[in-house]
């Protein structure tokens, strides 16, 4: 099983998993966390979807009976419409509070669905990646290595540019993630890859290499290289 399946499952019902599902977490230790996460999450909105809704009191009008049942109306609806309101904002709150996987985690486990991008070495032509890149927002000056590989990847609820350049050292990835906004450079090792997040113009830029390849210097090409179309 991918984490890609065991993790649509978890989301669907976290409560309810069967035997692959829980094979695959016994195995998978990102994945077992993110089945705690959602665990949590699903015991609070439980919580708070038992909260009763809010009794309103308003100060006593003219006792005018043919009025009194629409007042009740009213103030039914406005009371069931201030605890579907307090629940969507408990609910907003509590999905911030979960802890989220980290960036770098989430690039090296999109990897593990894409390792047939690594032995590609033939070049592409700008015109074939252009198509790819495009549909982020994203195009390329000059003074990238050569891309082997180019596609449009489905990454945290968006599509990313995912490419693979060749250096003299080996082939090195890159991600190109406008959405995702980082404080800082962050150097990371996980999963067997060496990697780099760089903070860019719009949002950031992931690199990553399995062997000795300069990811920091592919990182400072990427930059240069890549525009973004507004």
């Amino acid at each position: 099983m991918k984490c890609s399946e065991a993790r649509f499952a978890l989301a669907a019902d976290p409560s309810n998993v069967d035997s692959t599902v829980a094979g695959h977490l016994e195995a998978c230790d990102p994945c077992a966390a993110y089945a705690r996460d959602m665990s949590m999450l699903d015991d609070r909105l439980r919580a708070a979807m038992s909260v009763p809704a809010p009794e309103i009191m308003l100060p006593a009008g003219p006792q005018v009976a043919p009025s009194a049942p629409p007042r009740r109306h009213v103030l039914r609806q406005f009371a069931l419409a201030a605890s579907v309101a307090g629940v969507a904002l408990l609910v907003g709150i509590l999905w911030i509070g979960v802890p989220r996987q980290s960036l770098a985690s989430a690039v090296v486990e999109h990897m593990a669905h894409e390792p047939y991008a690594w032995n590609r070495t033939q070049p592409m032509s700008v015109d074939s990646v252009a198509p790819v890149l495009g549909r982020s927002g994203v195009k390329l000056r000059d003074g990238m290595p050569g891309i082997s590989y180019a596609h449009s990847c489905w990454f945290r609820g968006r599509h990313v540019p995912h490419l693979v350049v060749q250096t003299p050292d080996g082939p090195v990835t890159i991600m190109v993630l406008p959405d995702e906004e980082i404080g800082g450079r962050e150097a990371f090792a996980e999963g067997g890859y060496r990697g780099m997040l760089v903070p860019a113009q719009r949002g950031s830029i992931a690199v990553l290499a399995r062997d000795a390849s300069d990811v920091d210097a592919v990182a400072g090409q990427a930059l240069a290289a890549i525009a973004y179309v507004d």
